[in-house]
Order: C-alpha cells, then structure tokens, then sequence
C-alpha cells in the first residue's frame, strides 16, 4: 500500500489492514477492469459481430435505442467514408452498499449501519460503426450520488476510486460493489442495444 511506503501508516496499522484487505477479497470479488494508469483512467470497450446488417441499418437502430433508453438522440453523428461516429451521452443508476449513521437508542445515539446506496452513473457513448460490424466504447465515466453522513451531494470519476486500497479501510467494500455493478450494468445495457439491431427486422417488417 502506498501509505505505508509513504509512512503515512505505523508497522501495525499496515498489517492490520493488510489482514482486513485479505478478508474482504475472502468474501467479494476484485473488479478487473482496463485501469490506463498512464492517463489514469477506465475506458470500457466492446466488439460486436452484426454481420449481415448494413451500416445504415445499425446506425438507424442505434439512435432509436439511444431515444427508447434515455429519452432524447442528442449526440454527433459524423460520416467517414464507409465509417459512422456516433457519440451520446448517457447515465443508469447502480446500487452499492455504503454505510449511514442511523438512530439505536438513547444510550448508544447514532452508530454505522451498513445499507443500500445508489449512484447515478454518467458516461460518453463512442458508436464507431461499419458493415456488419460495431465498436462501443464508454469513456468519461463519473458518478454522482448523495453522501448518507454528510448527505451532500459527491461527484467523482470512475478513476477516482484506484488504487482502491489506498483509500479508507471502510470505503472499499462499497467501491468495489460500485465498480462491479458499474460493469455489469455497462454490458447489460449494451447487450440489450446488440439485441434492438439484430431485432430490426421484426420491427420493420409487419
């Protein structure tokens, strides 16, 4: 950990949480995401076999999905010879578990409760687009959420969050729950765009 190389953390502090970092990765799973650690930051990207629908065909159904999903086609559509760009921005909620200061009794007041928070998650949609073929990339992914000690409202990068274990002991479970159902959420949501092209058919044929 770079607090202990920086003797920000006693012999005993580092091996405590040394043990307490064994534990948590005993019970959840490390996210394993393309961490870029020369620009520091997190760019998902996926590939998409759609052969046989023409370039036309997938850039129509991309922007229709985009008005379904997030209620407006606001974005750049650019033509590049046998190439389409199409950039949009776009959010979803994520659920991770975070810890809220909540009433026991008069004796013991507030303590720590460990429950469900949710965040909203902004990112950029980057549609490269040819024959047959797609790339999806999310770029500038950020969040935004509300504090439940503070209860004020807290921006910050996907990025922001690495190296995880650097930050405070009681932040790391709920960042790692953050990321990986940041993940998920991303190829859900892309996997149900793969599907609304490949279902063009159906839809225009009746």
């Amino acid at each position: 950990m770079q607090r202990f190389k920086d003797k920000e953390l006693t012999q005993l502090e580092y091996k405590d949480l040394v043990f307490a970092w064994r534990d948590l990765m005993d019970s959840i799973e490390y996210p394993l995401v393309p961490f870029d650690t020369v620009h520091q930051k997190v760019e998902y990207e996926y590939l998409h076999n759609l052969e046989g629908i023409p370039r036309e065909t997938i850039v129509n159904r991309v922007s229709e999905w985009t008005a379904v999903t997030f209620g407006s086609t606001d974005g750049l559509l650019t033509q590049q010879g046998n190439t389409s760009r199409l950039i949009l921005n776009g959010s979803i909620e994520v659920l991770f578990p975070d810890l809220f200061m909540v009433w026991k009794n008069s004796w013991a007041g507030y303590v720590e409760k460990e429950m469900q928070n949710s965040s909203i998650c902004y990112f950029m949609l980057v549609f490269t687009i040819q024959e047959g073929r797609m790339r999806t990339r999310v770029v500038n992914i950020n969040y935004q959420y509300t504090d439940p000690i503070s209860e004020r409202s807290v921006d910050r990068a996907l990025s922001s969050l690495f190296p995880i274990s650097n930050k405070e002991k009681e932040e790391w479970k709920a960042n790692i729950t953050l990321i990986n159902e940041t993940k998920k959420s991303l190829d859900i949501m892309t996997g149900l765009l793969v599907d609304y092209i490949k279902d063009f058919e159906n839809d225009y044929n009746w």
